[in-house]
């Protein structure tokens, strides 16, 4: 096996899949403040099917929009490193960091997804307009302008 060229565009990496997770955590969460709020309407009606229903929905629902902001966090820092060197784009992995942070708070208090989903929606926008594809929308491997038109 011969090394790669200098020249070559490093390959896209798999982290990107984490990353485009991002809308689970806070719709679990949403799940999880609606059944709650079942389970306390089910307590004042006195069922007791419906409450304990409830009540396993509100905690699975919790624990997974934590287990899905961190997966996010972690694939945001994994992935925004692994494109530190790419030519087309090479965000910063610090403010990456910090996002996946404020991503994971918001599986606690709820809050901090105003900011962080749409940051990370603009994070996902900007990956594929810079890394999976081109400037004019269309959707394939990124080139320069110049092999455009040595192309055509």
């Amino acid at each position: 096996m011969s090394p790669a060229p200098d020249s070559a565009v490093p390959a896209n990496p798999a982290w990107r899949y984490g990353v485009y997770l991002f809308p689970i955590a806070p719709l679990s969460t949403l799940m999880s403040n609606a059944a709650f709020r079942l389970f306390v309407r089910s307590a004042d009606a006195e069922s007791v099917g419906i409450g304990l229903a409830s009540f396993a929905v509100t905690v699975l629902a919790s624990w997974l929009s934590y287990l899905f902001a961190a997966v996010v966090a972690v694939a945001l820092i994994m992935d925004a490193l692994a494109l530190r060197d790419h030519p087309a784009w090479n965000p910063n992995p610090w403010l990456a960091g910090a996002l996946g942070l404020v991503h994971v708070a918001g599986a606690v208090l709820a809050i901090p997804y105003l900011f962080s989903v749409p940051a990370i929606g603009y994070y996902v926008y900007r990956r594929r307009q810079r890394v999976d594809g081109t400037d004019d929308g269309e959707y394939g491997p990124a080139e320069s302008s110049n092999d455009r038109l040595g192309l055509e």
